[in-house]
């Protein structure tokens, strides 16, 4: 997670410059990498596992937590079907 969010302030950073020197950024790389910390962060562990097989889910839309022996097969808040685990492993 800690590379995630460097790489997020990093980014931050150089949009920063680019603003304030006048420099130009090419957007296909800034939405790139905007794309890439997005999944990062989707995909870090949020959650200790519950006892008994419980597991922890979070929808890739919008980052909703759900508990499950398997992800659902919807969000129950947004309706889309992309999950990915959220467990401490």
């Amino acid at each position: 997670m800690q590379d995630t969010l460097e790489r997020l302030d990093a980014l931050m950073n150089r949009l920063v410059e680019a603003d304030q020197t006048g420099n130009e950024i090419d957007p296909l790389t800034i939405a790139n990498e905007l794309g890439t910390i997005r999944a990062a962060l989707m995909k870090a562990p949020a959650v200790v596992p519950r006892s008994g097989g419980e597991r922890h889910f979070r929808c890739d839309a919008c980052g909703t937590i759900v508990h499950g022996t398997v992800a659902p097969k919807e969000c129950p808040r947004c309706r889309k079907a992309v999950f990915h685990p959220a467990d401490l492993e």
